[in-house]
């Protein structure tokens, strides 16, 4: 079966919001969220089932398989780049121990976006974790990539795991900096410049 590319309405986010869930909780840069297997997987759930994926200037492309969701690629217009409109020196929302967490990772992404001239923004993305490798991924990051670059700006910006970092440059993304969270977890950020493309 043939995976197709289309816009994702908000009324789907709830199936692909649980498909990203599963293929984020085991990753090594969840681990400060909690230990505990079964609580850190309900916690990863939560997390990305409350995504707002109706904030103004931003897209979610679904990758589909017949009318199943498959994977996901969240893109935020170059004006409308939250970790850009972040302001350090407020804190969290909240005094849960998510929302804490996810803030200085927050600020931690938002260091790999000094620097970079008015950028649209790809991520998260997502594969369901059984269909990985199959060609999924890149189709959605190659369609992120032109979705974004459609409005011209200056470039295309996303973050990684340093692990993924050789799949996104075979996408023509190129590494630009690298930070470590606060619980000793590196990511990198990468850009690519529609222009060049």
């Amino acid at each position: 079966m043939e995976v197709t590319i289309r816009e994702l309405s908000p009324e789907r986010w709830p199936e692909a919001g649980a498909m990203a869930g599963r293929a984020f909780w085991t990753e090594e840069y969840m681990r400060p969220l909690g230990e505990e297997p079964i609580a850190l997987y309900a916690t990863v759930q939560d997390v990305d089932l409350g995504m707002d994926i109706t904030t103004e200037g931003s897209v979610t492309l679904g990758a589909f398989a017949g009318d199943h969701v498959v994977g996901v690629a969240c893109i935020t217009a170059a004006d409308a780049c939250f970790f850009c409109a972040m302001d350090p020196a407020v804190g969290p929302v909240g005094d849960d121990p998510v929302t804490h967490v996810f803030h200085q990772l927050d600020l931690a992404i938002r260091a790999l976006h000094t620097g970079l001239p008015p950028h649209a923004y790809i991520g998260p993305i997502a594969v369901e974790p059984t269909l990985q490798n199959r060609g999924i991924g890149a189709t959605l990051v190659e369609a992120a990539f032109a979705r974004a670059a459609a409005e011209r700006p200056a470039t295309v910006a996303l973050d990684c795991d340093p692990r993924l970092q050789p799949f996104y440059e075979a996408h023509g993304f190129r590494p630009i900096a690298r930070v470590t969270d606060p619980w000793g977890f590196e990511i990198v950020g990468l850009r690519r410049d529609p222009e060049t493309s």
